[in-house]
This record gives C-alpha cells, structure tokens and sequence, in this order.
C-alpha cells in the first residue's frame, strides 16, 4: 500500500488542536488516534484528503484541501458525554497532496494527478473496510467518491451503492478525471451499483449527462421537485432511496455544495439547510447499510480569497450526526 502522502495523526496533533478546560472532558482527550492496530475494535475511523486537485480538473475553484484542518479542530472539541463518547471512533490521519498539486498547470495535468490521488486513496480504504470498520472521509473535492467507491467493492468483492445528497450529478462523461465525474467513472468500472441523487438543482446538470444517467438507470429527485412543485418530501425520498439500497453496502456522500450559503467551489444562495443535511447524515446513519461517510467539497478558505469560519464546526456536526445514528441503529 501506497501511502507516501499520508501522514498519522500524532500526540502533537491532538493537543495541538484541543482546549483543555477544567471540569469538561473533550473528545481529543479520549479518542484514539494514529496507527490503527489490527485488532481494534474501533467502528470508525475518520481520516482526511486535503486536495483540491479534483476541482481544478473540473474548472472549478480550489480551495477544498482546507477542510481537514478546519474539522479537526473543531471535532476535538466536542464535548465527551454519554451521549457522544470516543470509545466507538478512531482519528487515523491525512493524505495531503498539496506538493502534487502545485506541480500542475494544464488542465491535462490536474487529471492525471486525479488518477494518482486514486492510487493511494483506495487500497487504504479497502484496507479499513475489510477489517470492518466503517470509513469516515473529510475534506477533498467529489472526485475522491471514485477511489472511496473502489476501495469499498474491492473489499466487498461485489459492487456498492451510493446515496448523494448533492447539487450536482457528478456524472460526467468519462475525459479524465475530476470531481465532475466520479460516479460515472466507478459505474464504467463495476465498482457502482444503484446510484440514488436527493437535491439536484435543475439549472446546473445538462441534459447529455441526465441522459446517460438515464441509460445507467440512476435515479434521482430535484431540489425543484422537492421544494417548488412539493411532488415528494425530503424524508419520503430519503426512505425511499435508504430502502432500495438496503440490499447493498451503501456508501453515504454528502457534497457541502448542496447546502446553502456554504463555502464551496460551487457555492449557491440556494440549496438544502444545514438543519437537514444533519438530519440527513444521521438518518442515514440510524437507517442505511452504511459502509461509509464522505463529507466533500466543503473549504475553509478558497483560492480566491472567500472564507468561513464555520465549515470546520458544520463538518463536526455531520460526522457526530452520523455516528450518533449508527450507534442508535434501527431497521425501516
């Protein structure tokens, strides 16, 4: 396994980031972190991709290898009660390929150094997933769905299914890879079978890609659908998706692009609340076959100068969310 552009979290890490506070007792004071024995009996292990290299490939604005950072500082944090305690998660490190990506200029090369980030991103998670732990995925661009995707099916040895909650199909054609098209490349490669879509903004996904999506049969709601022609509700389509994936290993994708007001290369004035990409993280977790977590697109300070200042505690939230609902696992 390639693991040259990743590094484990460290003792260093873990103060560095957590504030000690007399009668509170914070995550990063009891969670386990770095190298992962082989043995542990830790649910899940959350790790971070700092890149952007995905989003440049895509004409997109760079700036999502700033999430981990963000996260990390802000999940420490969180208090450790009965109602959230350490015990079930495990902080296992980063891939940073920031080197890599200042080496590219062209948008020919942004793609070839997406096939690269691949390479060392999926044998880890097929490494994890066959060990039964249920990946956690922060920071990156949509791009890393593919390698996250790949992993999971190498270790299932069948292909998996893929619920998004995302303003964007990601489904483009296959030109080399980037965060526009990580789903068609995984479905081109068996590694992706049904493909559910909640949120999809009808302004920004062309018509030669929904056809496609048509011929994969990928199924999916509009935001419009949801919300200006109210034919179907949030949690009556999250259902119905959660029970036509119930028959496969799910991964779980949320693209911060889909909430509103969110910093992200594609951010919009208009999308889902941050209230219900919550409550979509944790129901989810409570009732999905869940083989994993992706939080992506999200940035903390893009290339162009915008910033914010609550995408770290937002992250925070989604993954909390997410492992309170498994933890409180029922059945539809």
């Amino acid at each position: 396994m390639d693991l040259t552009n990743f590094a484990y979290l460290t003792e260093e890490h873990i103060k560095t980031h957590t504030a000690i506070r007399a009668g509170e007792t914070k995550i990063g004071q009891k969670i386990s972190f770095g190298v992962l024995d082989q043995v542990s009996s830790k649910q899940f292990v959350i790790l971070g991709i700092e890149e952007s290299i995905g989003v440049k490939g895509n004409l997109g604005v760079a700036g999502t290898h700033t999430a981990w950072k963000g996260f990390l500082s802000k999940f420490l944090n969180v208090q450790h009660t009965h109602k959230l305690n350490a015990e079930q998660i495990h902080l296992l490190g980063t891939f940073n390929f920031n080197s890599l990506f200042e080496s590219c200029k062209t948008i020919a090369e942004y793609r070839t150094a997406t096939e690269k980030v691949d390479d060392q991103v999926y044998p880890l998670i097929q490494d994890l997933v066959e060990k039964g732990h249920v990946p956690i995925i922060i920071g990156g661009s949509h791009a890393n769905a593919f390698p996250i995707l790949k992993g999971c099916s190498l270790a299932f040895n069948e292909p998996v299914s893929a619920i998004n909650l995302d303003a964007h199909a990601d489904f483009r054609a296959l030109e080399g890879r980037h965060s526009g098209n990580p789903f068609s490349y995984a479905y081109n490669q068996q590694y992706l079978n049904q493909y559910r879509i909640i949120g999809l903004h009808e302004n920004y996904n062309s018509q030669s890609m929904l056809d496609h999506m048509d011929e994969a049969r990928v199924e999916f709601i509009s935001w419009e659908d949801i919300y200006l022609r109210k034919a179907v509700g949030f949690n009556e389509i999250l259902d119905q998706y959660i029970q036509q994936t119930s028959q496969n290993h799910c991964g779980i994708e949320l693209d911060l692009d889909s909430i509103e007001n969110t910093l992200s290369s594609a951010m919009g004035p208009s999308g889902f609340t941050a209230t219900e990409a919550r409550q979509y993280a944790y129901h989810c977790g409570q009732h999905a076959n869940a083989a994993y977590l992706h939080l992506c697109e999200a940035s903390t300070q893009l290339e162009n100068g915008q910033q914010s200042a609550t995408i770290g505690k937002l992250l925070s939230y989604l993954v909390t969310d997410f492992v309170k609902g498994a933890l409180e696992k029922t059945n539809i």
